[in-house]
């Protein structure tokens, strides 16, 4: 899903710089936890000038050396915020420019201002970014090397649509760099990135819009297998995905895992809130194969599937479980399950659109194929 290659998050004003469910991108979902606002009420609008973007959360990381309109080094001591050894208020806001960011195992570049804070020996990291800079970074972050440029301009517009939909997604900052949000890494391959931004130049400001005029809430995915799945089925009423369920020239990308029975109880249980076995479960399906309902014989309990599969991933690796399209087999204390698909399968198949924009199709037929109930529009013509 992403193979990230943003050489950096750096770029001009113009153009901008650079993941659901995500899911991404090897987590559902356009991530994973996209599902969170496809379920419940629409979020307010997003101001369009730019993005809060936590960085770095899942390193965790005590020291950090920044390099760019100036030099420093940042630690973490406890809740202390040392500069160059001298403690300093909080939070410590740096003015916008092209930042190298250095730690353990991390050499990444964003364009933007900085804020950092400590806490508990950790540093928290927040960089606002212009909007196409941003969509461009993500565009590059969630998409293949060599993928086609009306996907990656379908891309670009399904990220942008994604961000001004979901509202503020962390206390901090309105999105993260990691699937829970959209993928974001600067890092990686410059040609990609700078192929990121035409694609993002090109769609300037466009969005999916649903009939009643509101931005889309555009999930994506990795790969469906064959089919996308339906909004409404994995995530819940009302949809705020212009999505549908559609049969797609995604290849199979079938995956087998093999997992202790107890684990699948234990997810089970988690998704059904209350005690359940994993011989007791009955597994329903969509057209697509995707599973959208589970349900425990023995007390009649009941769960979407995309809340069984969350538990499963969490449990066993998203590297194993890698959609929500499989099979469970029983033998003794183990449990075979076979699947097709990476990611939540619903909205823009990235797998599914590379081949179609290799076959001829413009980013405006993609969408129209992932997103037949919404329209990529301009602000002009809104």
């Amino acid at each position: 899903m992403a193979v990230l290659l943003a050489a950096m998050v750096a770029g001009t004003a113009s153009g901008g710089t650079p993941a659901l469910p995500r899911p991404g991108r090897p987590v559902p979902g356009p991530g994973a936890a996209k599902s969170e606002e496809a379920r419940g009420a629409r979020p307010a609008p997003a101001s369009d000038a730019s993005v809060e973007v936590r960085l770095l959360s899942k390193h965790r990381p005590s020291r950090l050396r920044l390099d760019g309109p100036r030099s420093l080094e940042v630690v973490a001591s406890r809740d202390v915020l040392l500069v160059d050894g001298r403690a300093v208020p909080q939070p410590l806001r740096l003015e916008a420019g092209r930042w190298r960011v250095r730690g353990r195992g991390l050499d990444r570049r964003y364009e933007g201002s900085l804020s950092l804070r400590a806490r508990a020996g950790e540093l928290g990291l927040v960089a606002t970014l212009a909007l196409e800079a941003y969509v461009a970074a993500v565009t590059a972050s969630e998409t293949e090397v060599g993928a086609p440029f009306e996907a990656l301009r379908a891309q670009a517009i399904t990220a942008r649509s994604y961000v001004l939909a979901s509202g503020r997604r962390h206390e901090d900052a309105r999105a993260c760099d990691l699937t829970h949000c959209q993928v974001l890494r600067g890092e990686g391959l410059a040609r990609h990135l700078d192929r990121s931004r035409d694609a993002a130049r090109s769609t300037q400001g466009v969005v999916l819009r649903l009939a009643d005029g509101t931005i889309a809430l555009a999930p994506f995915h990795a790969s469906c297998g064959g089919h996308t799945a339906g909004p409404v089925a994995v995530f819940g009423a009302p949809d705020l995905t212009g999505a549908a369920a559609v049969p797609d020239r995604c290849p199979a990308s079938p995956w087998r895992a093999v997992v202790s029975r107890a684990l699948v109880t234990a997810a089970a249980t988690q998704a059904l809130g209350g005690p359940a076995q994993a011989v007791d479960l009955l597994l329903e399906r969509d057209a697509s194969g995707t599973v959208v309902r589970v349900v425990d014989r023995a007390s009649g309990r009941d769960a979407r599937g995309d809340a069984f599969f969350r538990a499963l991933g969490a449990r066993a690796g998203w590297d194993r479980i890698r959609s929500a399209r499989f099979s469970l087999a029983f033998g003794g204390d183990q449990v075979l399950l076979e699947g097709q698909g990476h990611g939540h399968g619903v909205g823009l198949c990235q797998a599914g659109a590379s081949l179609l924009a290799r076959q001829g199709q413009t980013a405006e037929q993609l969408l129209a194929h992932y997103f037949p109930h919404a329209v990529p529009l301009r602000p002009r013509d809104n």
